[in-house]
């Protein structure tokens, strides 16, 4: 993978393809390469740009540890589209990478054409829209990772991460390799934890995201996934749902 160097720091990004320039951002645990299959598709069309963000996949950790924050994820996403892109971008944010793409479209509107969210993790605003029941089934869930790797017990952490995304069983048949994959990346989704329930994302601010946008949620997400989009679904001026 390409990489540039960003406050003294390397950030690794994936480069694929030619014309409009696309630029994805990947969910916690993942890594740009999360859209290596979809660049395939979409590199006769666009160039698509996926970066890692701080401390996955190949770009290095945030310099001070405990401190990491969605804004500094969208200054890094700035720089990228700054020193690769040309011109404005069309952005797409999964999950975690969705909430940091709401705050560069909040920092810096101008790098961005539109908007597509896919289930992104602004679970503050279940609070700040008075779902306090909601929020707290992902605190708990959060709370109980943090817990876990705080004192070594990567298996149980990720355990109960990866079976609340996927349905009960999920981590028991993953091979090991995977499961290690995983365990490796503990740190990287420690501090994404704390990004996401420290994530400053008011009502008044989704209000102020006036790009069109497309927020995008499945089937048979959890139920704090779900409110979420719906939330955004009613604050957004230019938003459309599916």
């Amino acid at each position: 993978m390409p990489e540039l160097f960003f406050q003294g720091q390397r950030v690794a990004y994936l480069d694929q393809g030619t014309g409009v320039p696309l630029v994805l951002l990947h969910a916690g645990g993942s890594s740009g390469k999360q859209w290596a299959k979809t660049a395939s598709l979409l590199e006769k069309e666009y160039r698509v740009i996926a970066p890692d963000l701080w401390g996955f996949g190949l770009t290095e950790r945030w310099m001070v540890e405990g401190s990491l924050t969605h804004d500094h994820q969208a200054l890094l996403v700035a720089e990228v589209i700054a020193k690769v892109a040309s011109g404005p971008v069309h952005l797409v944010g999964h999950s975690y990478g969705g909430a940091t793409a709401v705050r560069l479209v909040l920092q810096q509107k101008d790098l961005v054409r539109t908007l597509i969210l896919i289930e992104p993790i602004l679970t503050p605003l279940l609070k700040l829209a008075g779902d306090e029941e909601t929020f707290r089934e992902y605190f708990e869930m959060a709370q109980a990772f943090l817990s876990n790797a705080a004192v070594g017990r990567l298996e149980e952490a990720w355990h109960g991460f990866i079976d609340y995304r996927n349905g009960s069983g999920t981590w028991a048949g993953l091979p090991a390799a995977t499961k290690a994959r995983f365990t490796a990346g503990t740190d990287g989704v420690v501090a994404a934890f704390h990004s996401n329930l420290n994530n400053p994302t008011s009502l008044d601010d989704i209000r102020r995201v006036e790009i069109q946008t497309l927020v995008m949620c499945g089937e048979t997400t959890t139920l704090p996934d779900r409110r979420v989009t719906e939330i955004l679904r009613e604050q957004m001026p230019k938003c459309q749902y599916m």
